[in-house]
Formats: C-alpha cells, sequence, structure tokens
C-alpha cells in the first residue's frame, strides 16, 4: 500500500472517532432567579426546620470546584432576567431575593454537580453543644441533560417561628426545560424562575466573581432566633 495513502487512512479513522466527542458537546446557558411569594396564608405550609442536600453542591466563588464542574458563573451586568427581575421587585406579593446566571459544558443526566445559594441574616441553631448557621434562603439548583433538559431544584425558607424554634417551607421540583422558555417553579412561599438556552460560541467565558451571586441584601452577622 503507498504510505502516503496508508497515513491518510489512519487520520481518517482517527477523525472519525473524535467526531461523535465534538458532536456530542453542548454548552448551555442558564438565568434563575429565586423570590418569596408573600401571598400565602400565614404558616401554610411551614415544617419543622429542614436543611437542603449539599453533599455535589459548589458556591458559585468557587473557582477550582466550578471549573472541575463545567461551570463559568457570568457577571451580573451580563443576566439575562433584570426585566423579571425589576417586576418581582416592584410587587408588593413578591421578594426577589437572588440571581445568577452560569454557563455550562455537558450537563450530567443524573446526580451531578449543583450549584449552592443561600441569602440573608443567618440564624444560629445550637444543636446539644454543636452551633450551625440556618440561611433563611438555602438550597441547590443543578441543570441535567439526558433526552431532555431539566432543572433540579430544592430552595428551602426558613423563618423564626417562636423563641429558639425555626421552621421551614420548602421547594422540591425536577422541572423539564424548553429551551429559549421561562419557566415558573412555585411552592406556598418560595419561587424560582429560570430560562435555559443553548449557549452561543462566540460569547467570552467570565471568570467566577469574588462575592456571591447578586442578591437584595449582604448578609450581615448571624443572630440568633
Amino acid at each position: 500500500m503507498n504510505p502516503f495513502r496508508s497515513v491518510l487512512l489512519r487520520c481518517l479513522a482517527l477523525l472519525a472517532l473524535l467526531a461523535p466527542a465534538t458532536a456530542l458537546a453542548e454548552r448551555y446557558r442558564v438565568d434563575l432567579i429565586v423570590f418569596i411569594d408573600r401571598s400565602a396564608a400565614a404558616g401554610e405550609s411551614m415544617q419543622p426546620l429542614q436543611l437542603p442536600e449539599i453533599t455535589r453542591a459548589v458556591e458559585p466563588y468557587e473557582g477550582a470546584p466550578l471549573r472541575a464542574g463545567g461551570f463559568e458563573i457570568l457577571p451580573d451586568e451580563s443576566f439575562g432576567l433584570t426585566e423579571e427581575w425589576n417586576r418581582l421587585r416592584n410587587s408588593k406579593n413578591h421578594q426577589p431575593v437572588l440571581r445568577v446566571a452560569w454557563l455550562q459544558k455537558d450537563p450530567p443526566a443524573e446526580r451531578g454537580p449543583s450549584l449552592r445559594l443561600h441569602w440573608g441574616n443567618a440564624f444560629t441553631q445550637m444543636s446539644g453543644l454543636a452551633s450551625r448557621l440556618v440561611y433563611p434562603i438555602d438550597g441547590t439548583v443543578a441543570l441535567l441533560a439526558g433526552r431532555y433538559l431539566h432543572l433540579d431544584a430544592e430552595m428551602i425558607y426558613t423563618q423564626a417561628h417562636a423563641p429558639g424554634e425555626l421552621r421551614s417551607f420548602r421547594l422540591k421540583e425536577r422541572r423539564r426545560l424548553r429551551r429559549d422558555e421561562l419557566h415558573h417553579l412555585d411552592s406556598p412561599r418560595i419561587g424560582i424562575l429560570a430560562r435555559a438556552q443553548r449557549a452561543r460560541e462566540a460569547q467570552p467565558a467570565a471568570k467566577a466573581p469574588a462575592q456571591p451571586p447578586a442578591a437584595a441584601k449582604p448578609k450581615p452577622k448571624p443572630k440568633t432566633p
């Protein structure tokens, strides 16, 4: 066989092996808002204190874990749901508290990394001789890409119910996402607005911010309920 032809055939075989991986690579952009719903009756669906599952969660300012999980947190200036944020802020029944936008390459179909989002003045809860911080808003969101796109979300809204007692409202839902559409995940006291889009290749990557995602107020020192 001609040596040149042999080399050419080997190159074509290598390209054939690499082509499927390249074709399957997907990059998505997600814009997300977490808000409090004040329209529900007081005490509705309130439960004993709950805490989110954060085993596979990374904080939006943890650079190395974000890169390992395929995340790129976008700067707040490029947030894509500003109109929806302002509409919630001007509503008497809703209070937007967190917003974040990120790019993610090849989201997993199941059990992938999630983003941990929390907001508010942390309560200090005593348990025996130990103490722990409990944020008024705390939870995780994860983009999953199997046959369809899904947002797997768990958000917990905790309030002081009585002296020394904390009680929670919980949103837990896995929602199928249609690309480019705005989706509303709802519960009696806390909600999420989210939109997923296929990211444009020309969009520059952004470095992870040094601070948590934009929130309505900064977090002061912890307090005891």
